[in-house]
C-alpha cells in the first residue's frame, strides 16, 4: 500500500475519531448512531452535488456532531468568496477527493494513458483501462459553522425548510406512506437483478450464502418500519459479499470452512456501516442492530490499533454500494463465473483461428474416386456437403456420379432439412475455423444410386478441444518484482507466460482460497481460459517474469549461478561474473517462486544474477566503455598530430620482446 502523507493520516485519524464517537455514542441512545434526527443525504452548497458513500458518511457524522440542521456543505474559500466566511475557531471534516487524471490497463499495469487519450477510445477499449485516483484531502464546513445564517437568514430558513431534518419537516405518517412504495420498488429491483429477498416465518433475519437468498420476517414482526427497512438493507449488503460477487472474507461460503472471528466481525461493521449509508440516503436514521452492539468495543480497538482497516472500510463499503447501485439501474448482477465465461466466449472470438480440420477435409473429396465430405450436425437437422475441386455448384453442371439433387435427397431421407454445397478451396471454399466443428459428425462418402455410402469417418474432436477447451500443464499466482500479482499460464504444448488479472478475478481468487474452498482448481481453470483468451487476441498483454528487464547486461559475463537458502531460511543467490565471486544476494520469496516454476531454471538463476548484480555488471561495462573511449581519444589526437600509432600488443608479447631484446645486447 502507498505509503501515506502526514496531511492524509491526520485525515485517517479524523475519521476514525468520527466513527468511533458515533459508535460508542450508539450504546446508550438505543443503537442510534448515524442521522439520528433524519436530515438529508450530504450535498455541497450552493451546487447541490451529491458526494460518495464514503465521505457522505463522515459528513453526516460530522453534521451530527457540531448539531448543525442540514447536511449542506461548503469549502472555507468558496465561503469566504460568497461573503459566508467560516466562524472562528471551527474545525472542519476531511473530504477526500480523487482526480482521475491518468488512466491503466487492467492486465498491463506499465500501460498508462492521460486523460484526454482515454476519453478518445472507443468504448469497448475503455474497458480495457481503469482510472489511478490521486487523492487530494479537503477540509469541508457544514453552512451552520458559517456566517451565513446572519448574512441571510431568510436563504438559510429556506434551506433548513428544503433540506433539514425530519424534526423541521414535520416527518409523520404522510411521509412514512410515501416512503413505503420507495422502499419496495427497490427490493424489487434488488430481488430481480442481484438476489432473491423472500419473506421468512422463521422471525429470523439471515442471508443464505448457500441458496443466495436473503430472508426477512414480516413487516409487523418489527417494532418500526424504518427497523424493518435497515435489517433488510444489512442482508442485502451481506449478499453483495458472496464469493461470486466481491467475495469479502467475512462471508461463509458454500462448502468452505468457516471464515475467521475477526472476519466476521469486520463484515458485521461493514453492514452496518454500508446499512447505514444507505437510510442515510432515504433520509431516515441508523441505528446498530441489538447484536452488533455487543461488537462496539472490539471495533474501536481494531480502528485504532489497525491505521489501515479505515482504508479497508472505504473500499469495501464503497464497491458493497455501487454493486447495490447498479441493481437498482436495472444492471443484473451476474455471478464472476458466468461473467467470465461470457467475457471468455467474447475474447475467443477475437483470438487466431485454427483450420486443421477443414484442412484435413480438403484433402479427401475426388472427381476420380467419385468421394465426397459430410459434415452433419444433427441437432440442428443441417449438413455441409463438400465436392471435388472443380465442381460447379450450380445445378445444371453436374460431375458424373455426384449428383447434388440426389445427394441432398438421400441427406433428407436421414432427416437432414437443410443442404449446403462447397467447393474444397476458391471463392467457394470451405474454410470454417475448428471450433465449428463441435457436436459435429464428419464422413467421407460416395454416391450409390440414391444412397449415400460411408467410406470412413474424420475424428475432429482433438482439434475442437484444442480450440476449446486447451489444457494446462500449470496455473500459478505469482508476483513480480514489484510485489504485483501475475496469472501464470503454461499451456499444454506451449511456453508459458504472465498475465496481470483483474482486481475483481484476483480478489476472488485469494478469498477462495483463504477459505480453503473445494472450487479452488475451478477457479485456477475458469481464469486460466479467461486469461489465455485474451493474452492470445492480445498478445501485447503477454508478460516475461523470467528474464531480466536490462538489456544492456551480457550475460555470457556470469558464467555459473548457485541459488540456495541457509540453516537461517535466508534465501542467497551467489554468481561467478567474470570469473569472480561477488558477496551473495539476498533473493524475495516471489522470486525464488518464480524459479521453481521456470521452464529453464538455469536460464532464469542467470537472468535473477542479472537482476540482482545489475549495479556490478553495469559498472565495469562502464569502466570498460570508459577505457575504450579513452583510448580512441588517444589515438584522435595522435592522429591530429601526425604521431606514429602502434599497434597495441598484450602484455605477455610485450615482455617476451623487452626480454629478447635484453639478450641481445648482453
Amino acid at each position: 500500500m502507498k505509503e501515506k502523507s502526514q496531511f492524509e493520516k491526520n485525515a485517517a485519524d479524523k475519521q476514525v475519531e468520527l466513527l468511533s464517537e458515533a459508535l460508542n455514542g450508539a450504546v446508550s441512545a438505543g443503537g442510534h448512531w448515524l442521522n439520528a434526527t433524519g436530515k438529508g443525504y450530504p450535498k455541497f452548497y450552493p451546487k447541490g452535488v451529491a458526494v460518495s458513500p464514503f465521505n457522505a458518511l463522515f459528513m453526516a457524522l460530522h453534521s451530527d456532531k457540531t448539531g448543525s440542521k442540514t447536511n449542506l456543505f461548503t469549502l472555507y474559500s468558496e465561503a469566504k468568496a460568497r461573503g459566508e466566511s467560516v466562524r472562528e475557531h471551527e474545525k472542519g471534516v476531511p473530504f477526500l477527493f480523487y482526480n482521475w487524471n491518468k488512466y491503466v490497463n487492467r492486465n498491463n499495469p506499465n500501460d498508462i494513458i492521460s486523460r484526454n487519450d482515454y476519453q478518445q477510445l472507443p468504448p469497448e477499449e475503455r474497458n480495457r483501462y481503469k482510472g489511478i485516483h490521486n487523492r487530494e484531502i479537503r477540509t469541508l464546513f457544514t453552512i451552520n459553522q458559517t456566517l451565513l445564517p446572519l448574512v441571510d437568514k431568510n436563504v438559510y430558513e429556506t434551506l433548513v425548510q428544503k433540506h433539514g431534518n425530519s424534526v423541521e419537516q414535520g416527518f409523520g405518517e404522510k411521509e412514512l406512506r410515501e416512503l413505503r412504495p420507495r422502499f419496495n420498488a427497490f427490493v424489487q429491483a434488488i430481488s430481480k437483478n442481484m438476489v432473491p429477498v423472500r419473506t421468512d416465518g422463521s422471525g429470523v433475519a439471515h442471508y443464505d450464502s448457500q441458496k443466495d437468498a436473503v430472508y426477512i420476517p414480516r413487516q409487523k414482526d418489527f417494532e418500526h418500519y424504518t427497523d424493518y427497512a435497515q435489517e433488510t438493507l444489512r442482508q442485502i449488503i451481506a449478499a453483495t459479499g458472496h464469493q461470486q460477487r466481491l467475495a469479502r472474507e467475512g462471508m461463509v461460503m458454500k462448502n468452505g470452512v468457516p471464515p475467521t472471528e475477526d472476519a466476521v466481525k469486520q463484515e458485521h461493521l461493514i453492514s452496518e456501516i454500508a446499512s447505514g449509508i444507505k437510510m442515510l440516503e432515504m433520509g431516515l436514521p441508523a441505528r446498530l442492530s441489538d447484536e452488533n452492539i455487543k461488537m462496539v468495543d472490539y471495533w474501536n480497538r481494531e480502528l485504532k490499533e489497525n491505521p489501515n482497516l479505515i482504508d479497508a472500510i472505504e473500499s469495501d463499503v464503497n464497491n458493497a454500494l455501487e454493486v447495490i447501485r447498479k441493481a437498482e439501474r436495472g444492471e443484473k448482477i451476474e455471478y464472476a463465473t458466468f461473467r467470465n465465461h461470457r467475457q471468455t466466449e467474447r475474447m475467443q472470438e477475437q483470438m487466431p483461428k485454427h483450420f486443421f480440420v477443414a484442412d484435413e477435409i480438403k484433402k479427401h473429396p475426388d472427381k476420380d474416386n467419385k468421394t465426397i465430405v459430410l459434415v452433419i450436425d444433427r441437432q440442428g437437422k443441417s449438413a455441409d456437403v463438400i465436392l471435388p475441386a472443380g465442381a460447379s455448384l450450380e445445378v445444371n453442371n453436374e460431375i458424373k456420379g455426384m449428383n447434388k439433387q440426389r445427394i441432398q435427397s438421400a441427406l433428407q431421407k436421414s432427416g437432414i432439412e437443410h443442404v449446403r454445397f462447397y467447393n474444397p478451396d476458391g471463392a467457394l471454399g470451405y474454410r470454417p475455423d475448428d471450433r465449428y466443428f463441435a457436436e459435429k459428425q464428419i464422413e467421407v462418402a460416395r454416391l450409390k444410386s440414391w444412397t449415400l455410402e460411408t467410406l470412413s469417418t474424420i475424428d475432429a474432436h482433438p482439434a475442437v478441444k484444442q480450440a476449446y477447451d486447451l489444457g494446462f500443464e500449470q496455473i500459478q499466482m505469482v508476483q513480480d518484482d514489484k510485489n504485483r500479482w501475475a496469472l501464470y499460464i503454461k499451456p499444454e504444448g506451449k511456453s508459458g507466460y504472465s498475465i496481470y488479472p483483474d482486481k475483481d478475478d484476483l480478489n476472488r481468487f485469494f478469498t477462495t482460497l483463504k477459505q480453503s474452498l473445494d472450487n479452488i482448481d475451478k477457479v485456477r481453470g475458469e481464469l486460466a481460459k479467461k486469461y489465455y483468451a485474451l493474452a492470445e487476441s492480445k498478445p501485447e498483454l503477454k508478460v516475461d517474469l523470467f528474464h531480466t528487464s536490462d538489456e544492456r547486461i551480457d550475460l555470457n559475463r556470469i558464467q555459473r549461478v548457485a541459488v540456495f537458502k541457509t540453516k537461517n531460511g535466508a534465501i542467497l543467490c551467489a554468481p561467478t561474473i567474470d570469473n569472480q565471486k561477488p558477496q551473495p544476494r539476498s533473493v524475495t520469496p516471489q522470486q525464488w517462486q518464480r524459479m521453481w516454476l521456470a521452464e529453464d531454471r538455469n536460464s532464469f538463476k542467470q537472468h535473477l544474477a542479472a537482476t540482482l548484480f545489475a549495479d556490478l555488471l553495469n559498472k565495469s561495462q562502464s569502466q570498460e566503455q570508459t577505457s575504450s573511449e579513452k583510448q580512441e581519444e588517444e589515438v584522435e589526437a595522435k592522429v591530429g598530430r601526425k604521431e606514429e600509432i602502434k599497434p597495441e600488443q598484450p602484455k605477455e608479447e610485450v615482455e617476451e620482446q623487452e626480454e629478447a631484446s635484453r639478450g641481445m645486447h648482453r
